[in-house]
Parts: C-alpha cells; sequence; structure tokens
C-alpha cells in the first residue's frame, strides 16, 4: 500500500536521497546530474534524471555515456518515478541498456513531537572507528574502499547513529536531512546481534532526530530483493511511494 505522498513531496525525497550520498566528481548535462566516484557504489556512478532543461534527449544520453567511457567504466542511469523526460527508460532500452537491481522508496511521515531519542544510541557528526566497523563489515568489498570518502562529503544536518549494547557497538544508520525529508542511509547491524530489535531502535531513533531537525517525512530506499530489509520498515509503518532501477550500458 502505497502512503499519501503527492508528486511534489516525492521529487523532494528522491532530491534529497542524491544529496544525502554524494558522489565524489559531478557535472551537470542540461539539468541531469552525472555522478563517478569508482569503487562499487551504484547511485554514486550514475546518471540522476530528476531534472532535465535541454532540447536534446538523445545527444545529452550521448554526453554522459562519452563522460563515463573517458573513466573507462560503464554508463549508467537511475530511473525512478519521477525522472525526466518520463520516456527515459524506454529510450536507453531502445539503445541497449539492460536492467539493473530494482528498488523501492519507502516513506512515512514524522511527528516533532514524537517519541524522544534513545539514551542508547550515539549520535555523532563523522563516523567513529566503531561505527565504521559495523557498517563496513555490512557491505560489499568493492564498495568498502569508497565509502569513508563518500560519507566524509555527506552534507550537514547529519547524524551518524551508532548503538551500543553493554559498550559494544551493535547496529548503525545515517541521518541526512535536505528538503523537509530525513534520508536513512547505512543501516546495518552487526551479523552476530541481528533480530534483538537493534535495527528499529536506530530507525527511531533516527526519525526523532531528523523530527528535531525539521523534517517531516523520513525516507530511504531499498533494493526490492531484500525480503527481511522490507519487512523490517513495514513494521515501522514505512510504505511504498515510488520505486527506481538502474539502466546500464554494457561495453
Amino acid at each position: 500500500m502505497r502512503t499519501p505522498v503527492s508528486r511534489a513531496e516525492l521529487l523532494a525525497i528522491e532530491r534529497a536521497a542524491v544529496t544525502a550520498w554524494p558522489a565524489l566528481e559531478t557535472a551537470d548535462i542540461d539539468g541531469w546530474l552525472w555522478r563517478y566516484s569508482g569503487g562499487g557504489s551504484q547511485r554514486a556512478n550514475s546518471v540522476s534524471p530528476l531534472v532535465f532543461r535541454g532540447t536534446d534527449v538523445d545527444g545529452a544520453i550521448a554526453t554522459a555515456e562519452a563522460r563515463y567511457r573517458t573513466r573507462d567504466t560503464a554508463p549508467m542511469f537511475q530511473i525512478c518515478t519521477v525522472n525526466v523526460p518520463a520516456d527515459l527508460d524506454q529510450r536507453l532500452q531502445q539503445r541497449g541498456y539492460r536492467l539493473q537491481e530494482l528498488c523501492t522508496c519507502l516513506a512515512k511521515r514524522i511527528d516533532p513531537a514524537g517519541a524522544g531519542l534513545d539514551a542508547h544510541v550515539e549520535f555523532a557528526e563523522a563516523p567513529s572507528e566503531a561505527w565504521l566497523s559495523v557498517y563496513l563489515a555490512g557491505i560489499t568489498h568493492s564498495r568498502r574502499g569508497l565509502a569513508p570518502r563518500i560519507l566524509a562529503g555527506v552534507p550537514a544536518p547529519r547524524a551518524f547513529l551508532l548503538l551500543r549494547d553493554k559498550g559494544e557497538p551493535v547496529a548503525t544508520a545515517l541521518c541526512v536531512v535536505a528538503e523537509g525529508v530525513a534520508i536513512a542511509e547505512c543501516v546495518s547491524t552487526r551479523a552476530d546481534r541481528r533480530r534483538i530489535g537493534a535495527a528499529s531502535r536506530v530507525m527511531r531513533a533516527l526519525e526523532a532526530w531528523g523530527a528535531r531537525h525539521g523534517a517531516c517525512i523520513a525516507a530511504l530506499q531499498a533494493v526490492a530483493a531484500n525480503a527481511p530489509a522490507r519487512a523490517l520498515y513495514a513494521k515501522l509503518a514505512y510504505a511504498c511511494v515510488g520505486g527506481y532501477h538502474y539502466r546500464v550500458l554494457d561495453t
């Protein structure tokens, strides 16, 4: 079931998600945001086509492709519900781009007068070694080398959340507030401490922190095939408000 958000709110969520995970190198292509970082992050190495101010769509695609080829990497676009133009996905398919990794955009409204902060969750403006030890262990090897560089560029207001249990780091999250949206990133639980409610506690703390910093919506993006994550967020009252996938041109 979709939670009621307007197209303008969905666009704000998508823009906030782009802000929350900044690429190391960007370029403007008629309003599209071309992103490159190397490493294994798809978002940080794909075009975000939320705005288009040009008149030649195929020319803009070719410009993006040329830029990626100078980096010796496959051209990639992130296609979402509100990309511009609306037929971009079909255009890319016709050019030979293959579909890669279906994802969902999940969101809920949060109340500034809602729950308080969890006393066992630490908040910091930079990732500590303990925070990194949990988060990096939960991502692929190809992303581990790049992640600290991206995290260093995350804009404020931001908070790196770390839940400890008996002094031991257990779960992490990153909250970035932009355009009235609290974007949840880097939600991870230590492999030997799962199924004890740690991720739920971190997410509730994230929502409370986001609300205190002006957010009225909390949102995140999850891989559609990740059933445990989808179940967790459903229990926390997150609902699907949109979706996205990647289009990749193999070379």
